[in-house]
């Protein structure tokens, strides 16, 4: 086993102090993007715009960075949800269920969102969309937006 050496020391301590900078960093980051008063944090209600045209929809963005989507089929998917910078927020959520007009599951979405807040009530998001036929084969990916506000 070999003794601690003062230049050893002297590393650890360094090491230490910056990964305590780099989370103390971090952390100001997620405070500082919250403390504008523009946080997602609450339920939403509005449309999102596919290529079909625009749907009902109603988002709850939970404070754990839990995010859950209800769709005018009445079906809530769970997401997560992170912020990257001052007003701007991700939202991902992997499953979404879509069913026919008889009410069968056929096919489930995947999609991301990179979120503006132009206020403290009212957002938009853009992002890639992927839809899947239940046994995984793949439809294809296209954008899709949502436009929401505090509800």
């Amino acid at each position: 086993m070999q003794t601690p050496t003062p230049r050893r020391n002297t590393f650890f301590a360094l090491t230490a102090a910056i990964a305590a900078v780099v989370l103390l960093a971090l952390a100001g980051t997620a405070t500082a993007a919250s403390a504008t008063g523009c946080t997602p944090v609450g339920t939403w209600t509005g449309s999102v715009t596919r290529s079909d045209g625009a749907h009902a929809t109603q988002l709850v963005f939970k404070a754990g960075g839990n995010v859950f989507i209800t769709n005018e089929q009445n079906t809530t998917t769970k997401g997560s949800w992170w912020f990257t910078g001052t007003n701007t927020f991700h939202y991902r959520v992997r499953g979404e269920k879509v069913y026919d007009e008889n009410g069968a599951y056929f096919a489930y979405v995947d999609f991301d969102q990179d979120g503006v807040q132009s206020g403290p009530n009212s957002f938009t998001s853009s992002g890639p969309s992927t839809f899947y036929l239940v046994d995984g084969t793949n439809l294809g990916t296209s954008t899709i937006t949502f436009a929401m506000t505090r509800a």
